[in-house]
């Protein structure tokens, strides 16, 4: 049977992201304010440097927005971030077969991998961990916050052995109507 899910996170703006914002505006006002002062003497210069500055103040602080997008195609799980609706990045692909554990992901969590890869709305909320064992980085940690839909597709990617170590999560998060007769998800294919 085929996997397939998107699903789209937007990163809470943090403290830190705050502060950005507010030396970008900070930033533009005293330019702009600069500008003011000296339109006297330049003109219509400084109307378009004015303009300029607005224009690259809005393209900062858009460029503060950041958005996560989980696509479960079959085997794989592909993370992209997003910056500013313009700009996409893939942070990772991993292959659910490699994964060995996954679970729910609290504050005081320890991760114990070689590479931890952060795509969560930074809400501390119904947020997940899992980790992988891969080629590239060795074992792999993820916290990010799948839906109840991505979480399901994603276990049915899952080896066999791993699978069945979280049946009941499975079966927890399977949609009402998913199409399947089977325990596992499976569709079975009419006879005849």
């Amino acid at each position: 049977m085929d996997r397939f899910s998107e699903q789209l996170i937007k990163k809470e703006a943090t403290g830190k992201d705050m502060f950005i914002r507010g030396l970008d505006i900070a930033a533009a006002l005293a330019i702009i304010a600069a500008l003011i002062f000296a339109f006297a003497f330049i003109g219509i210069v400084s109307l378009a440097v004015i303009a300029a500055v607005i224009w690259g103040l809005v393209w900062l602080l858009q460029g503060t927005s950041v958005e996560y997008e989980y696509i479960v195609t079959n085997d794989d799980l592909d993370i992209d971030k997003i910056i500013g609706r313009r700009k996409r990045k893939r942070l990772i692909t991993v292959s659910l077969k490699t994964v060995t554990e996954i679970g729910e992901y609290k504050t005081d969590t320890a991760l114990d991998s070689s590479v931890t890869v952060m795509a969560h709305d930074e809400t501390g909320i119904d947020m997940w961990y899992l980790y992988a064992d891969t080629q590239k980085y060795g074992k792999l940690a993820l916290v990010f916050n799948p839906d109840s839909n991505t979480l399901y597709n994603m276990i049915g990617g899952f080896a066999p052995s791993v699978k069945n170590r979280y049946k009941e999560l499975y079966e927890k998060v399977k949609p009402e109507d998913d199409g399947s007769d089977s325990e596992y998800g499976e569709q079975e294919t009419p006879e005849g």
